[in-house]
């Protein structure tokens, strides 16, 4: 996709090392918004703070499936939105939907 998409961070994730994976709301990959709400979900998860990574999330890296959950993805609101706003520029396909009623989580699968 080239550099400038590179360089623009979408999010967050966890990773767990003890268990080799990323931490995931049921079948998708979480992208939270910001490190404090990843380490949050990470608490959330009980995945001891020694034995994960908070890794930044790009666009490229959702195109690649990082999280290998088979392009989808639960990600806070702010981190969707700065998807959103990359994947239209990029001509990424995705459809997407609330996780909860709040829209707090969308849910998003990839193309």
């Amino acid at each position: 996709m080239g550099d400038e998409v590179s360089g623009v961070c979408v999010g967050y994730s966890v990773f767990d090392v003890s268990d080799e994976c990323y931490a995931y709301n049921e079948d998708a990959c979480y992208v939270a918004a910001t490190r404090e709400s990843a380490d949050a979900f990470r608490e959330a998860c009980d995945i001891p703070s020694r034995a994960a990574r908070i890794e930044r999330v790009m666009l490229d890296d959702l195109v690649s499936d990082f999280g290998c959950s088979s392009g989808e993805y639960a990600m806070e609101a702010a981190a969707y939105a700065r998807f959103q706003q990359l994947a239209e520029q990029h001509c990424v396909g995705f459809e997407a939907e609330a996780y909860d009623r709040s829209g707090s989580l969308m849910v998003v699968q990839l193309d």
